[in-house]
């Protein structure tokens, strides 16, 4: 980089990823969506909820882990 050239923060393509990454995991965390799964209901005996909880947060743990570690061709 050249001095005194500015670089933006949001450039390039892993970057937006992990923008829309972020947004995803707001709204899939968010109140609204979170009560879609509050319900009397176990699968292999573990409540749905904390069970799509942890689903969801491992998932976007996996998302990030891919977008960070791919090769930018």
């Amino acid at each position: 980089m050249a001095p005194g050239e500015e670089t933006s923060v949001f450039e390039g393509l892993k970057a937006q990823r992990l923008v829309a990454a972020f947004l995803a995991g707001w709204l899939l965390l968010n109140l609204p969506l979170l009560a879609l799964w509050d319900r009397d209901a176990s699968v292999a005996g573990l409540p749905l909820l904390p069970l799509m909880l942890f689903v969801i947060w491992g998932a976007l743990i996996a998302a990030v882990a891919w977008i960070v570690e791919r090769d930018e061709d």
